[in-house]
């Protein structure tokens, strides 16, 4: 295979700030790189200006010096560019909602593989649904509801697939570009690996280059243990701030045991406290909304009530797109449900016109959540001391209280300035640790936390772990919404793991 292998040297300006500066970005020609990092770091932005598809739109960009759009012109004819393709991470960005799924799926250079072989690539994504119900799928014309979101990762994958599948039939001798940002965002672990056995298939059949973008450590383990052949056609990269320059990135090396061994050193705690063990929330399984009924099951298949208990973490665990968020919001208020028993401190706690009940008595009094995405959960407008500010009736905080805060989870050298700054300028890992150390701060009795290791780095994502088995050591009870399985059940005993199912 000719070498393709090129780093190029990238900055991008917005009007107020630098967004991204690196010197040699790039990835090894005919290896899979996995790019890892903090949420909004760069990652995605140096890729996609690497790729050429980067809409400049009010942003300053250069490469090696040059002007952008010369460059962008340039590399998207390099054939390794030019067979290539780029799954984005929100796959809405990428379907035009004035044409079908289906025309979608044979555009341009994929209409080539059209008929069954073009059908067993969409399939494979479903490999669980008979051929003919996929079809009312592929005659939608995209919403922002319709398909869901693990529908529009899945369609996005295959449009990748394609056109990897059509490089492969060709007997040339050359090479291929494919980059993934998050493309197991929206799905659960089994069909994250479906991905993953897909890509190491294509691979071994004929190489590539390849670029998955993930926060999803454990991506390790499932390697390891599935394809240890794998290991000198892999490579494990992590975007990183250049501690002696502002905005400067470097992308180093990431070295897999230091991920295992911290996983390994995971272990469940006891909180030690008289009242521990208490039972303070119960919700009745057989919740029914928008026309659907839930039902909790342990870990041996039986029906239980999901119940949370002072000083322990339960693990809430379902497919994605199943109702795990549902159960959170109704056990927090925020829906009302046709058919719910909730129990809170041994009182029933009604489910209709409940705001005031809820604002009185709950809301950031008894309990608190954490939600999925620090963008929808934050005011952007609002600056980060103001985010506290507002948590309190008087509209105040102590400022060398909030900066002891700040400099645990932001790092010791977090300057006073940092209170000033407004949340829209944050990074998407500096939002989500302040979206969690917001929910923390408040200190009531019951945590919701929503993929709460969502964005993060190892070092955020430990940080978040000791926090977590910090609350049950202090008697707190806890309950986890997240895909990071192998983490979750490294710190959760069986018996706190509830499924989540649908009939």
């Amino acid at each position: 295979m000719p070498e393709t292998s090129r780093f190029v040297n990238i900055q991008i300006h917005s009007e107020e700030r630098c967004l991204a500066q690196m010197d040699s970005f790039g990835f090894e020609a005919g290896k899979i790189t996995f790019l890892l990092g903090e949420s909004g770091i760069g990652k995605s932005l140096l890729s996609k200006v690497y790729m050429g598809i980067l809409e400049e739109r009010q942003l300053r960009i250069t490469v090696n010096g040059r002007p952008y759009g010369a460059y962008a012109s340039r590399i998207r004819r390099h054939p390794a560019w030019h067979n290539g393709f780029f799954v984005f991470q929100e796959p809405s960005s990428h379907f035009n909602p004035l044409r079908t799924i289906g025309e979608q799926l044979n555009e341009g250079q994929l209409a080539r593989l059209k008929g069954r072989q073009g059908e067993e690539v969409v399939q494979s994504f479903w490999p669980h649904t008979r051929r003919q119900e996929l079809r009312p799928l592929l005659k939608v014309y995209p919403k922002p509801y319709r398909p869901s979101g693990g529908e529009k990762q899945r369609l996005l994958l295959a449009m990748a697939f394609k056109k990897l599948r059509l490089y492969q039939k060709r007997s040339a001798v050359g090479d291929a570009l494919f980059i993934f940002d998050e493309p197991s965002g929206n799905l659960d672990n089994v069909a994250r690996n479906g991905f993953l056995d897909q890509l190491l298939s294509h691979y071994r059949e004929k190489p590539f280059t390849a670029v998955v973008i993930t926060h999803d450590y454990t991506i390790i383990s499932y390697l390891n243990r599935h394809y240890p052949g794998m290991r000198d056609n892999v490579l494990w990269r992590e975007l990183q701030r250049d501690a002696g320059e502002s905005g400067k990135l470097q992308l180093i090396s990431f070295p897999e045991k230091s991920f295992t061994d911290w996983l390994r050193a995971l272990n469940p705690v006891r909180s030690h406290l008289d009242h521990s063990g208490h039972e303070i929330l119960r919700l009745k399984s057989g919740v029914r909304i928008w026309d659907k009924n839930y039902h909790f099951f342990n870990i041996s298949g039986e029906e239980k009530d999901l119940t949370l208990t002072r000083g322990d973490a339960v693990y809430l665990k379902a497919p994605s797109g199943i109702g795990k968020t549902t159960i959170a919001k109704i056990i927090m208020g925020l829906l009302s449900p046709s058919r719910a028993v909730l129990a809170i401190q041994g009182k029933t706690v009604p489910l209709k016109k409940n705001r005031a009940f809820y604002a009185k008595h709950i809301w950031g009094r008894l309990a608190t959540m954490v939600f999925q995405h620090a963008d929808e959960a934050l005011n952007r407008q609002l600056t980060v001391e103001e985010v506290f500010k507002v948590l309190s009736e008087k509209r105040t905080v102590h400022r060398q209280k909030l900066l002891r805060r700040l400099r645990e989870w932001f790092g010791g050298r977090t300057a006073e300035a940092f209170l000033h700054r407004p949340v829209k300028y944050l990074s998407g890992g500096q939002k989500q640790r302040l979206n969690l150390l917001r929910g923390f701060v408040q200190n009531t009795d019951i945590l919701i936390l929503d993929e709460p290791l969502n964005g993060l780095d190892l070092k955020s994502a430990d940080l978040v772990i000791k926090k977590i088995q910090d609350r049950q050591r202090d008697g707190k009870a806890l309950l986890i919404i997240s895909h990071n399985e192998e983490i979750m059940e490294k710190i959760i005993g069986e018996e706190n793991i509830f499924y989540l199912k649908t009939r």
